[in-house]
């Protein structure tokens, strides 16, 4: 197939599909094996928002495509495969700059993670690894604790 162009990109929308709460990543799998097959062609992506629970995003040339893409798949609700705007999407993607509005001296929780509910003062910050190293302060003994910065929560800021 050497020298054959290959075919243009159809115009693509995003649609919504309904899922079991917290089988998200499940689905998204799921349908990533799918869509390696060659007769899924014109699906483009596949987005799931940590925020907004029981939905996964498709992006796709058609319903159909969705359609045919999610049949038999167990966690999927079986409603409507609803179009959604891409600014709707697009408005959860934006990056949040969690390292630079933490310091050091801050008090923090650990929200995630297998230290989740753990607090402590941060003493470092690595922004090129996007780490915080905190220092818990309810511990018998000082035990630095490296953790990614997107996985704290400031408590009480340095100074306040």
């Amino acid at each position: 197939m050497e020298g054959q162009a290959e075919a243009p990109r159809r115009a693509s929308r995003f649609f919504v599909i309904k899922v079991t709460a917290g089988q998200e990543r499940n689905v998204a799998r799921i349908l990533e094996s799918r869509v390696t097959s060659p007769e899924q062609q014109g699906v483009y992506s596949i987005i799931i928002l940590p925020e907004i629970k029981g939905y996964v995003f498709v992006e796709a040339e058609s319903r159909d495509k969705v359609s045919l893409l999610v049949q038999g798949i167990k966690h999927v609700k079986m409603g409507s495969i609803l179009p959604v705007k891409k600014e709707e999407i697009m408005m959860h993607l934006v990056e949040k700059p969690t390292i630079e509005m933490l310091s050091i001296g801050d008090i923090v929780e650990i929200i995630s993670g297998p230290l989740q509910g753990i607090s402590g003062k941060i003493i470092r910050i690595d922004k090129p690894k996007n780490e915080v190293t905190i220092e818990p302060t309810d511990a018998a003994f000082v035990l630095p604790i490296s953790v990614p910065a997107d996985q704290v929560r400031v408590i009480k800021e340095k100074g306040v």
